[in-house]
């Protein structure tokens, strides 16, 4: 579609622009453009008519279109790129002691708004491929009771919940049990199709009153069918967004939901250049990452920007954070499953 000399210039252009956010001339490319000026505005002009480049106003300059910043992001985007400037300063704001994989994961999206001044977004794993791996109920009172719950193995979930009045403490064994055969060891998606199919038929054989029953069930699993997402930097977006994209991230399930849709099964990172199907990301760009969340699978870590956001820079931050964020899992992760013990 255009030279290669173009390329580099649309490229230049690209890079110079997103640090100063001034139209860039023809002279300031020499230096780098092995070419005359003349030679260098004439292909400018070329950019300009295929639609990647726009003149500015103000000034003889160009400065990338979003068609411009689009074809730059497929054509010459490394998604895979760090700058190693960005490695320590991450590593430094990941130095602190976590009490929960909430305190991780809400920290890396604190992390990459400050360190981008846009907002973030994490996802943890997909709620549909986590398994419920343990189950209690502890009685709290006559009247209350708490659902204990764990997820892969190390995530936690609790519910507290009325006892239904008709209840007897037997009742509540009962619900444990049936839990503890049909649920345990099955992903998030077969609880969901088997509270649809096989309990209301089971229930009616362990219970007289079946209505409260399968109200309760559906009370106390309903939390692991939703997103565990963590939003950062929600009032710097009013700087380049408008109020939709703020009412928008105020939405978390479906943050998370546009999110998923934009990275397909096999990619690992995607840049959506003014090309969400979500109006209020529609004129906006959206760095979507997977990263690894030891021994459960694969978590999101999203960057949520104007269009002519440094691409580079967020695409170092993106990564160095993901990888940061996998070694401070790690670490989490194996720390619950040692033996370790209090030395007083």
């Amino acid at each position: 579609m255009i030279t290669p000399r173009q390329n580099d210039i649309l490229n230049l252009i690209v890079d110079l622009f997103t640090q100063t956010h001034e139209p860039v001339g023809s002279k300031a490319l020499q230096a780098t453009i092995d070419s005359s000026s003349a030679t260098i505005r004439n292909d400018m002009a070329k950019l300009e008519k295929l639609g990647l480049l726009e003149k500015a106003h103000t000034s003889s300059g160009r400065m990338p279109s979003p068609a411009g910043f689009k074809y730059f992001v497929e054509h010459s985007l490394s998604l895979d790129s760090i700058d190693e400037q960005d490695i320590y300063q991450v590593i430094k704001a990941f130095d602190f002691e976590a009490f929960k994989l909430e305190d991780i994961l809400q920290k890396a999206s604190q992390v990459l708004t400050d360190m981008t001044g846009y907002a973030a977004v994490i996802l943890d794993v997909e709620p549909a491929r986590q398994k419920l791996t343990a189950f209690d109920i502890v009685q709290l009172s006559n009247h209350d009771a708490l659902a204990v719950m764990t997820l892969d193995e190390s995530r936690p979930a609790t519910i507290q919940f009325a006892i239904p009045k008709n209840f007897l403490t037997r009742d509540l064994l009962t619900l444990k049990e049936i839990v503890d055969e049909r649920f345990l060891g099955r992903s998030v998606m077969d609880i969901h199709y088997k509270l649809r199919t096989e309990i209301p038929q089971i229930v009616q054989k362990y219970f007289t009153t079946m209505d409260n029953v399968l109200n309760l069930f559906d009370y106390i699993f309903a939390e692991l069918f939703k997103e565990t997402v963590f939003v950062s930097g929600k009032v710097q977006s009013l700087e380049y967004a408008n109020l939709l994209t703020y009412q928008f991230l105020d939405n978390e399930q479906s943050v998370a939901l546009a999110l998923r849709s934009s990275l397909k099964e096999d990619e690992m990172a995607t840049v959506q250049v003014a090309d969400s199907k979500e109006a209020a990301l529609a004129n906006l760009t959206v760095l979507t990452h997977k990263f690894l969340i030891p021994y459960r699978g694969f978590g999101l870590l999203s960057l949520i920007g104007p269009i002519d956001m440094d691409y580079r820079r967020s695409v170092s931050l993106v990564n160095v954070i993901g990888r940061v964020l996998a070694m401070k899992l790690g670490d989490y992760y194996r720390y619950l499953n040692s033996n370790h013990y209090e030395v007083n």
